[in-house]
């Protein structure tokens, strides 16, 4: 059984959405035993809660839920994985398993530092498993950058609409993504409505599989204007090595060894422990909106 797996919060971006973290491992009849269990962890830099997504890969929807205790160690805390929500509020894709997963949540006493080392600790079924990771520092969204004084021009049919966006980044990167959101589309007589980020183009987008010997990355994203001014917000997200490496090896069975590191190690579990930063927001404009781009809320 191949299995896909993946959390982000809502307030940060989905990557579990992307095709880059779909989950592969290989199933070797002899070892798929029903207790291994499937793990997934992206903290969030900023936020005072994280998730953690468990699933019992080998095991029928119905049968029982991953029956697991999990530690979150920060500088000078600790707290527990103790609270528990529904599956998909650990991304995505989290309500589409057809096996049994279980979303649990930690209350942190202090928010997540970009650029911080995490610990992790736990115990599963078959045995205790550890990890640790360090937050990639915040990206610099280098271009487009604020303040955003003038408009991009608005295609003069429905089409899409090409932005340069360079970035900067520092150690501990693998992947970087851009990321629109509150997008606001202006109707006639000037009138405003929000619409789905998915109107513009498949967002989160991948702007590149990062470099460690590299920290200033060029690239270009394409919106879809529909003949009507839009206006947003974007910015930019550094995810680790771990998720990085762990959904490299998409499609490849048998994994080549020896396995890179995925941040988790331990007895009957296996899956990925990193963190995720993401840039200030840049207030964009498509089409003259009437007024600044800066009425744009963050």
């Amino acid at each position: 059984m191949r299995t896909r797996a993946g959390f982000v919060p809502a307030v940060a971006l989905t990557v579990a959405a992307s095709s880059a973290c779909e989950i592969v491992r290989p199933v070797d009849p002899l070892e798929a035993h029903p207790d291994v269990v499937a793990i997934a962890i992206l903290l969030v830099a900023g936020e005072s809660e994280a998730r953690l997504l468990a699933i019992h890969p080998h095991r029928q929807r119905y049968d029982q839920k991953p029956q697991i205790g999990a530690t979150l160690e920060g500088p000078g805390w600790t707290a527990g994985f103790t609270r528990e929500l529904r599956l998909p509020a650990c991304g995505q894709v989290g309500g589409s398993w057809h096996v049994p997963g279980r979303c649990l949540a930690a209350d942190l006493p202090a928010a997540i530092e970009a650029g911080g080392t995490y610990g992790l600790r736990g115990e599963a079924a078959l045995g205790s498993f550890e990890g640790e990771t360090t937050v990639p520092a915040v990206p610099l969204l280098v271009e487009p950058a604020e303040p955003a004084s003038s408009w991009l021009p608005l295609p003069d049919t429905s089409g899409l609409v090409y932005i340069p966006v360079r970035s900067e980044v520092g150690p501990n990167v693998g992947t970087l993504l851009a990321d629109p959101s509150d997008v606001l589309e202006t109707l006639a007589h000037g009138i405003e409505v929000e619409i789905p980020v998915s109107n513009l183009g498949p967002f989160p987008e991948v702007l590149a599989n990062a470099d460690d010997t590299i920290s200033i990355y060029n690239d270009t994203i394409a919106i879809y204007a529909d003949q009507n001014p839009l206006r947003f917000t974007l910015r930019v997200f550094a995810v680790g090595w771990h998720y990085t490496n762990f959904v490299k090896y998409t499609g490849v069975d048998p994994l080549p060894g020896p396995l890179p590191d995925f941040g988790v190690e331990g007895e009957g579990v296996y899956g990925y422990f990193d963190g995720v930063a993401h840039s200030e927001f840049v207030r964009m404009a498509v089409g003259n909106v009437g007024g600044d781009p800066s009425r744009i809320s963050k």
